[in-house]
């Protein structure tokens, strides 16, 4: 399989970044917080293996104000999933939609503020059942 580094030691302990990581059964990817402009900038990028995923998709905002960005995700280079919102008005900050990302899948996941040039932080996590 494809993947992230080891969660539980190397670098990276908690499995933070672009990458895809799995434990057993279950697959993850935190992009952790990222400051994002105007343009289109990567939270998540993996490619999968053999299997398929069955997962839930969360885009976040980690400032408090009316910016509006548009996330984005994309396999093989098509977009399957896209929203706009912004810290202000949504309380929990996030907002999710449960995907199934096919066998040998390139995922890319971007987010771009739609509202100024400012950089503010957003992020974006992928978490997931594999299946054979």
């Amino acid at each position: 399989m494809l993947g992230g580094g080891n969660p539980v030691g190397g670098q990276n302990p908690s499995g933070i970044g672009t990458s895809l990581n799995y434990i057993g059964k279950h697959a993850y990817a935190y992009s952790g917080i990222i400051a994002a402009n105007n343009v289109a900038t990567t939270t998540l990028k993996f490619e999968t293996g053999a299997e398929y995923i069955v997962a839930v998709f969360q885009a976040q905002y980690f400032s408090d104000n009316n910016d509006v960005y548009l996330h984005t995700l994309s396999f093989n280079s098509e977009d399957v999933v896209g929203f706009e919102f912004n810290g202000s008005n949504n309380a929990d900050g996030a907002i999710q939609r449960t995907i199934i990302i096919p066998p040998f899948t390139k995922v890319l996941a971007t987010a771009k503020n739609t509202t100024t040039s400012n950089s503010r932080n957003i992020g974006a996590n992928i978490v997931g059942e594999v299946y054979a």
